[in-house]
């Protein structure tokens, strides 16, 4: 009987782009914007800074170029750092169910092989929209238990879809790709333990799926073999990684209506740079704000959370109260609706690191509960509410019941754009943001889709 794996990475082989709902079309091509936009943003962060130079490092190449800075390079190391940088910030989509992002190693990994395998627009279109649903689906499997473990599944799942897209790409039968993926399961990784220092590694997970990914699917086309089991095996990804007896590992979720419910459409955008359930939680916050609440005005804030994400976003206490870079901050649950409730606004500005030292931030951090949820949400929905009760008696709610960006609360197409050419500007003035943006539209037009590598470096 065929695998999993074999069985995924044939439908990813086969796919085009005229297979494709009209929707999931239109979603990839927003997808890649957005990814885009991240990744020019984050040239000039420490983060870009530090992964260009060790990836520069570790050997040269000419097949492909890293996005913002233009260095030619190796399709593993290009992949590396324009999987990093779409990272970097945490401002990139999560599917919901799975809190997988989807797109960062998919389009990282995507763009990186335009050169090398000569990719038409429709063909860019195509393997990102497949491999963004391979991504969710193979999140879906078990959802939650990877953060309960401590993995990553971006790190871990991105590295087996990223295999199958370079094995579609370099031109691999199926059963070659379901070795590569075999291969790459035993390179995955994602350990979460960066959330405890604040601390770079997390940042490099899509980076590394997609580095990991191409890497296998050139094993592979060599010889060289891995397990075909990778993801049903005993010793495979979900029961190498979620070994609690009582989770469900449900393996049909990979392949059940596969390319006809798409669950990519349960992809959200992110209209904040931090932990995507943190984001309903901000918007109830700054309504409060609008409302007339100041911080001077509250006693104590109480916020019910799913009881599988304290964990990660809101424990330990002490290190969630005082983050100590920004990339901590951008996973404590208590700092972020603080700076919300001071400000009114949240972005960028309220995690750089003289903001980490915001006395009123801090001393209102303190007076924050986070509190698991006895009735928490559904899978696949991130609620935020938001309990204050204030100095003068008096008790105020506010609450989101679906994150900004979601399918049920949706992001426009101009918020969308304004996000991209705020990143953008990092690199590149308006005009050539406006090119990008049309070449993107254009993609189906497109015979040569080097073309939109070009526009994105200097």
């Amino acid at each position: 009987m065929t695998g999993l794996a074999e069985r995924a990475a044939a439908w990813l082989a086969e796919l085009r782009c005229e297979d494709l709902p009209a929707d999931i079309v239109a979603d990839a091509k927003l997808r890649i914007l957005d990814t885009l936009g991240l990744i020019l943003g984050a040239t000039a962060s420490p983060i870009g800074r530090a992964v260009r130079a060790g990836a520069l490092a570790m050997g040269q190449g000419d097949e492909a170029r890293m996005l913002g800075y233009g260095d030619r390079t190796t399709a593993m190391a290009a992949a590396l750092v324009n999987g990093t940088l779409a990272h970097a910030a945490d401002f990139d989509d999560t599917h919901n169910r799975s809190v997988m992002h989807a797109s960062a190693p998919t389009v990282a990994t995507a763009m990186a092989l335009i050169g090398p395998c000569a990719l038409s627009g429709r063909e860019l279109i195509a393997v990102v929209a497949g491999g963004i649903e391979l991504n969710c689906r193979l999140g879906m499997v078990t959802p939650g238990a990877f953060h309960r473990s401590g993995f990553h599944p971006t790190g871990v799942i991105g590295a087996l879809v990223a295999a199958m897209m370079a094995g579609r790409l370099y031109g691999l039968a199926p059963r070659v790709t379901a070795s590569a993926v075999g291969i790459a399961g035993s390179q995955a990784a994602g350990l979460l333990e960066a959330y405890e220092d604040g601390s770079w590694a997390k940042t490099l997970h899509p980076g590394w799926a997609g580095h990991c990914g191409i890497a296998a699917a050139l094993l592979a086309r060599a010889g060289f073999t891995g397990p075909a089991s990778v993801l049903e095996g005993r010793f495979g990804v979900y029961r190498a990684h979620v070994q609690d007896p009582r989770t469900p590992i449900e393996l049909t979720r990979i392949t059940d209506r596969l390319g006809t419910q798409w669950e990519a459409r349960e992809n959200s955008f992110k209209p904040y740079p931090c932990a995507h359930a943190i984001h309903p939680f901000i918007d109830a916050a700054i309504g409060l704000h609008a409302g007339g609440l100041r911080a001077a005005q509250i006693d104590r804030v109480s916020l019910p959370l799913s009881p599988y994400l304290m964990p990660v976003i809101a424990e330990p206490r002490a290190a969630k109260l005082r983050p100590v870079t920004p990339t901590h901050a951008r996973a404590s649950l208590a700092f972020c609706v603080a700076a919300a409730l001071v400000h009114g606004r949240f972005d960028e500005t309220l995690l750089d690191d003289a903001a980490l030292a915001d006395s009123a931030v801090l001393e209102l951090a303190g007076r924050i509960d986070c509190v698991p949820d006895p009735s928490p949400p559904p899978s696949g929905q991130f609620r935020g509410i938001v309990e204050v009760a204030t100095r003068d008696g008096r008790r105020v709610a506010g609450r989101l019941d679906h994150n900004r960006g979601s399918r049920e609360n949706p992001m426009s197409r101009a918020e969308l754009e304004a996000k991209f050419r705020a990143g953008a500007a990092v690199v590149f003035d308006a005009a050539r943001a406006d090119a990008i943006i049309a070449a993107i539209d254009g993609l189906e037009a497109a015979g040569d889709a080097a073309a939109l590598v070009r526009l994105c470096v200097p």
